[in-house]
């Protein structure tokens, strides 16, 4: 179970540093795009850490044009992306239970944020936006 666990975090933290890479061998886009900042929520709604009755403790996140470092206490997290176009949101997040905690990954292609401030809710299962 550990081994899976580890392989499971070794999986999502490997996507994450692809990611994070691609972004920085690429160039801009050719269309301009109006950006802001965001908040980014992983909430249990959305099927976030879901087992074993667990709770969002943690986050590392990415966007096409930000990443954070395991953002710890809450599940939220401020990024930058693409207002009125689809960005990708890339995070690993640390759930904790009753009986400890484990790793989940969450990947969205389709969230659409409107405007600066905005909170976007993203999980397993979709996403929304207030």
């Amino acid at each position: 179970m550990l081994k899976r666990k580890i392989r499971n975090l070794a999986v999502g933290l490997s996507a994450l540093g692809l990611a994070v890479s691609g972004v920085a061998a690429t160039g801009g886009t050719a269309n301009a795009a109006s950006y802001g900042w965001v908040y980014i929520a992983f909430p249990k709604w959305l099927g976030n850490c879901a087992a074993g009755n667990g709770k969002v403790t943690g986050i590392q996140a990415y966007t096409d044009y930000w990443s954070t470092n395991w953002d710890m206490g809450d599940d939220l997290v401020y990024g930058k992306v693409a207002l009125g176009q689809r960005n990708k949101v890339i995070a690993n997040l640390a759930c904790k239970t009753s009986r400890g905690g484990y790793y989940q990954y969450v990947f969205r292609d389709d969230v659409v944020p409107t405007r600066n401030n905005q909170t976007v809710w993203v999980g397993q299962t979709g996403w929304t936006r207030n």
